[in-house]
């Protein structure tokens, strides 16, 4: 792999990528792709509460068997 030294300039730029992009000169001309080194951190909030999440770990379902059994009747 080559190594290209870039200025400070566009060095910002780069730093402030979220993700790969593509880079094109002015006149249209695709240069050719770049992916930082280390992508931003997305953080994901579950839409429901840490209550709510451990009381659905400790609740109990119907038995497998009993779930196919059903299904074999519709079907």
């Amino acid at each position: 792999m080559s190594i290209l030294l870039v200025d400070s300039e566009l060095a910002t730029k780069l730093d402030q990528a979220d993700g790969s992009m593509q880079l094109y000169t002015r006149d249209g001309r695709l240069l050719g792709y770049f992916s930082p080194a280390k992508p931003k951190t997305i953080r994901f909030e579950p839409p429901i509460s840490n209550e709510e999440l451990r009381r659905r770990a400790t609740e109990t379902g119907r038995p497998l068997a009993d779930i196919l059994r059903d299904l074999e009747k519709k079907g």
